[in-house]
């Protein structure tokens, strides 16, 4: 399989498991890879989840040696239509952004070496990002032909860095290493073994209750598009359910 997933401690990481390819993907690899995330998401025991890359990647994006349409027995494999297969392939890779952004449990990226183009867009889907010393974010989408508007890129990265400084990045086909990536706030820290850093800190997450976790990490998402009246309300309901939880009643006590 293309994806390896464990659980430890509370904590399920998925580790893209292609290090021959730098866990570049297709349209069929990325089925892998979404049904692996929501295995993990399904898991009663799984409260925050780890993604990152087996070997010096953390995924390298579009895999240029296959075509990403290609495959056997796929949902697009008798579509004749060039485009409409395309389409229908790329479909699934907004899916997986969908899965990983989506999911309950705050997710942590543990970008262990390179992550260009679409790796980057896997990376930004996550809530939280940690680099490798060796970590390179490379966005070369335009000095491909293409948009830089791949799987939610254009959409994560302007909240996570602002729009100026995506915007240079996307539109100079550039890249950032570690130590910039950490200076614009793409990545929280820098660490020497990131996948440990990132299994510490999920631990240190799971820890907490449940509730409390994924009521913040839904507000947190939320309130970039938010008005203030709404999200005032939106945090007058969490707050009120989170009193009822068993920390909150065992407060005093």
């Amino acid at each position: 399989m293309s994806i390896e997933l464990s659980v430890t401690n509370g904590v399920g990481t998925a580790t893209f498991n292609r290090p021959e390819a730098m866990n570049s993907m297709t349209a069929k690899i990325l089925t892998e890879w979404q049904a692996g995330i929501r295995e993990l998401a399904d898991n009663p025991e799984v409260k925050v989840i780890v993604v990152t890359g087996k070997g010096r990647a953390f995924s390298a994006g579009l895999d240029l040696k296959q075509s990403f349409d290609g495959g056997d027995d796929t949902p697009w494999s008798n579509e004749t239509n060039p485009a409409s297969r395309l389409s229908k392939a790329l479909r699934y890779g907004t899916d997986f952004i969908r899965t990983l952004a989506g999911v309950a449990q705050p997710t942590i990226a543990a970008v262990n070496g390179h992550t260009v183009g679409a790796g980057m867009s896997f990376a930004a889907a996550c809530d939280i990002r940690l680099a490798s010393p060796e970590a390179v974010f490379s966005a070369p989408f335009i000095k491909l032909g293409i948009s830089g508007g791949d799987l939610g890129l254009s959409w994560f990265l302007p909240r996570i860095i602002g729009l100026t400084k995506a915007t240079e990045l996307i539109l100079n086909a550039g890249q950032y290493d570690a130590k910039k990536a950490l200076e614009t706030g793409l990545v929280s820290s820098i660490e020497n073994d990131v996948v440990a850093a990132a299994q510490a800190m999920g631990e240190h997450i799971a820890s907490f209750e449940t509730y409390a976790v994924t009521a913040s990490k839904r507000l947190l998402a939320a309130a970039p598009t938010a008005s203030l009246d709404s999200h005032l309300d939106s945090e007058l309901a969490a707050q009120t359910l989170g009193f009822f939880t068993d920390t909150a009643q065992n407060l005093g006590r």
